[in-house]
């Protein structure tokens, strides 16, 4: 198995990222970036085990049931990084 996808995924959001803010705001906006990246690659782990935990317990609950629950937030969490993409979202930068 290879880490192409991952790998076009963050040249991708690397291009969008550096292609929203002005030239001078660059080394800032990546800095954020890359912190925000570290913090949610350390926090992810454990956040992802409490909900896969979570959702073993509730495998006889009436609606979405134990796995059906995980993809159901998961698809949550996808479907609000879809819509953060379209216009009103964007914040463009002002030509001097």
């Amino acid at each position: 198995m290879t880490n192409l996808p991952m790998v076009s995924i963050l040249t991708a959001m690397f291009v969008l990222q550096n292609n929203a803010v002005d030239q001078h705001q660059r080394g800032a906006a990546n800095g954020i970036s890359m912190t925000a990246m570290s913090l949610f690659k350390a926090a992810g782990p454990a956040g992802a085990g409490a909900i896969f935990s979570w959702t073993q317990k509730r495998q006889d609950a009436a609606f979405l049931p134990g796995d059906h629950m995980i993809f159901f937030i998961l698809n949550v969490i996808e479907a609000i990084g879809v819509l953060m993409t379209f216009k009103p979202f964007l914040v463009e930068g002002q030509n001097p």
